[in-house]
């Protein structure tokens, strides 16, 4: 039975944050992003840290229900606390500033989830509409040493790390894809491949970080996939992988931000241009890439364009061979609202029927996602998301299409 509550409350929030602009300006003044960052509260700052350690949670938690459509109309929670901890010489210095000892720190992330993982599988969809979805438990994400290239042109990271790493979410990643809530389209391109560790997963690797121009980057991955499931089910989290075979993983990826682009702001990233590809031993291959800009048109007070595509040849060891996906991203849409975003975004997944277990059998399933993300404060925001899932699950006989409410809650000390 679904909650009317949460199916209708995060629709009316969603409408009357789109429609109802008017009333939402009168009420709310907000101050600008220099006053905001002023206000916002620091874990940091209030535990009083020395400059050499830099410690912050994050909470984010995801309710969804589907009023309509799917093999079932039901709800689910899922939620993840995530502690970051940083230890180095020049966390507290300009990097101009650096010695070759304030490049270097040492990394630590654990993760706990909490909450029902199946959503997915209990509405017909193949896709996870929520960008949270592993079984509840501990995940020690990252534990690493790294050199921060900071104004130089070698990088280097090892240990215990996931692809996405929350330090620098670079490798298989483009940071605008962060703003979505559906798994295809937040953050990394919708692969499919065994075992390669995203976030909260991890696996033994290095990663090699090469800025030859300010305008280009080149990075290296090397993840030990054997390395994961130990890595993943060493603090008790129940995760059952078990593929025939796993061995290395290799990603290269070129980054180019064109001189004289659109740059990053606190809000939105700067305008980019990534492609690359993996390999695996004996989970196949693939290439990616992703481009955003802003789009010179009147949209708010700025604006990011996004496209991004990703193909795997191998489809009987990938359940997803292909995505492509695409939206945009509008700051200040709404008056006096100046750091709020309306996110809008699709996607198309090629599903492969060749691919164990061999459950989708249909040519793809599809999704669009609209939200609004209300920044209440510089630490707290609130995202009511509506999707709609096309061909959900890619089934013989798909379950009729589904409609998707939620509201993401994302909270950073």
């Amino acid at each position: 039975m679904i909650p009317r509550g949460l199916a209708t409350g995060s629709l009316g929030c969603l409408l009357g944050l789109l429609l109802g602009a008017g009333a939402w300006a009168g009420e709310v003044d907000t101050p600008s992003a220099e006053a905001s960052a002023d206000q916002s509260f620091s874990l940091q700052q209030a535990l009083k840290l020395p400059d050499w350690l830099r410690v912050s949670i994050s909470y984010t938690a995801e309710p969804m229900a589907n009023p309509i459509g799917g093999s079932a109309q039901t709800s689910a929670w899922i939620q993840d606390t995530a502690l970051d901890l940083q230890v180095g010489a020049g966390l507290g210095k300009a990097s101009t500033d650096w010695v070759e000892l304030d490049h270097w720190s040492l990394n630590l992330n654990v993760n706990h989830v909490a909450g029902d993982n199946s959503y997915a599988g209990r509405i017909g969809a193949f896709l996870t509409p929520q960008t949270l979805a592993y079984p509840a438990g501990f995940y020690p994400t990252e534990l690493s040493l790294e050199r921060d290239a900071g104004t130089g042109w070698l990088g280097v990271r090892a240990g215990v790390i996931p692809i996405n790493s929350d330090f620098d979410g670079t490798l298989m990643t483009a940071p605008i894809l962060d703003s979505y809530v559906h798994s295809a389209l937040n953050n990394t391109y919708n692969i499919y491949a065994g075992n390669i560790p995203i976030t909260p997963f991890s696996a033994l690797a290095a990663r090699l970080d090469l800025h030859p121009h300010e305008t280009l980057a080149v990075y290296y991955g090397w993840f030990d996939l054997k390395t994961a499931i130990p890595v993943i089910t060493s603090l008790g989290a129940p995760v059952n992988l078990t593929p025939t075979k796993v061995g290395d993983a290799h990603i290269l990826q070129l980054n180019y931000t064109p001189k004289g682009s659109v740059a990053a702001t606190p809000t939105l990233p700067a305008a980019l241009l990534s492609v690359g590809g993996f390999t695996t031993d004996f989970q196949g291959e693939g290439v990616y890439g992703s481009a955003t800009w802003k789009s010179g048109l009147r949209l708010g007070l700025d604006d990011r364009v996004w496209i991004s595509a990703a193909y795997s040849p191998d489809f009987s060891l990938n359940q997803a061979p292909s995505f492509i996906g695409g939206g945009v991203v509008i700051q200040g849409i709404v008056p006096n609202r100046p750091q709020d975003l309306l996110i809008l975004g699709g996607s198309h997944a090629g599903l492969s029927a060749s691919a164990p277990p061999a459950y989708p059998n249909r040519p793809y399933e599809g999704v669009l996602e609209l939200g609004y993300r209300l920044q209440l404060n510089p630490n707290l925001n609130l995202q009511p998301t509506l999707q709609w899932i096309f061909d959900p699950s890619g089934r013989e006989q798909p379950t009729p299409g589904i409609l998707t409410t939620s509201v993401q809650i994302s909270l950073s000390l």
